[in-house]
Formats: structure tokens, sequence, C-alpha cells
């Protein structure tokens, strides 16, 4: 049957039985892009109890019904189906507060980078995170924590405002890089870029942190 360009949207054909079962899947399609965002980009297992129209950018290492699915949406609509995205294509992620745009290869952040403001001494980072500027401002030693299941591509930007210098530290299952084998902040009013360079199965998160920073 023809399907439309972009979508792959099935179209009516001409006396053609039960036509309202493809004009509901074309609209159900349709519904699952419109005046929402997905859900996640984070994840490469579906949920086990989805909602009806939950919309999801499938992750790097799909298994059980997503096999195969890597960097596609999938929506369910009774079962999961997917929307293979076409250069351009931009989506608001929820549990990030980003939006991504595909390049036709990966998706990639287009969000404003925006300041987070952390008084404490310890902190672990989120995927929330992502580009933002974390703005340290204790005055004693920080610890900030590095978990292991941050996605590959994940950036984002250390400041210590504070006189307490940051140490990274990753958790079990993390790894971490640097080229001279620093481990934190150099000083008060350092700058340092943290990234995830890869991920391995989602738990194996190897970082790699570039600019001022010290032993």
């Amino acid at each position: 049957m023809a399907t439309t360009t972009h979508l792959a949207i099935t179209l009516v054909e001409q006396s053609q039985a039960q036509k309202e079962i493809t004009v509901n899947e074309a609209i159900t399609r349709i519904d699952a892009l419109l005046n929402t965002g997905a859900i996640s980009r984070s994840i490469s297992a579906p949920p086990g109890s989805p909602a009806s129209g939950d919309l999801y950018i499938v992750g790097s290492s799909p298994t059980g019904t997503w096999t195969g699915q890597a960097n596609r949406l999938a929506y369910f609509d009774q079962i999961w189906r997917f929307i293979i995205p076409l250069e351009g294509m931009s989506l608001w992620v929820n549990d990030e507060d980003i939006t991504y745009s595909y390049n036709g290869a990966n998706w990639q952040s287009s969000g404003l980078i925006i300041q987070n403001v952390i008084s404490g001494t310890s902190y672990t980072l989120a995927t929330s995170d992502i580009r933002k500027t974390l703005y340290f401002t204790s005055a004693t030693a920080v610890t900030l924590t590095l978990p292991n299941s941050i996605y590959t591509n994940f950036t984002c930007r250390i400041l210590q405002a504070g006189a307490g210098q940051i140490t990274f530290t990753p958790a079990s299952g993390a790894s971490f890089r640097n080229r001279q084998s620093h481990t934190k902040t150099a000083a008060q009013w350092a700058v340092c870029n943290l990234e995830v360079v890869t991920n391995s199965g989602g738990a194996a998160a190897e970082y790699l942190l570039s600019r001022d920073s010290a032993t």
C-alpha cells in the first residue's frame, strides 16, 4: 500500500474495505508526535506498562521489541510502533527538559545552556544536567559523583565558583579519563568540560574531563 513520504502514513486506497482502520492508524501516528514530547531518549528497553500514546526516542542499544530500532521514535498503540526520523526533525525530551534535533544519524541537543547553582559539598550528576553549567559555590571541598548510567554524548560544564575544589568520582561501573590524569578542578573560578564518550550497555559510562583541571 502507498505511504506518505515523511511519516510513512498508509494512504487509503480506492474501494478499500475497512477504511476506518487505515484512517485511525494515521491519526494515532500523527497524534503521537503533536502537542507532546518524547518521554525519554536514554532508555533502550521498552517500558513494562506503557500508556497509549507514550512516545520515546529509542536508546543506542535497544532490546526486546525495540531491537534494531536505535534512534527511531517508538510510540505505543496497543503494540509498539516505530517512526524513522528524517534530518531536521526536532522533539522536546521531557526527562531532560531539552529539545533534540535529528541530524540524519544522531539526535543532538539544541537547547539553551542553563545554569544550575549547587551549594552543597556533594552532588551526583543527572541526565537532566545535559548542556547545563553546574555552578558550585561551596567554600569547602566538593565531591561530584559520576553515575555509570549517563548516556553517550552527554556534556556539561563545571564551574568552581567557591573556594571548594571539586573532585570527580566515578561510581561503580563508570570510568574517568583526563589527558594529564587530573581528577579535580584547578582552583576557584576554574571551568571544566565533562562529557560521556562511550557507554556500552548503558551501565559503563566513560567520562572525559577537559580544560581547567588539576591533580
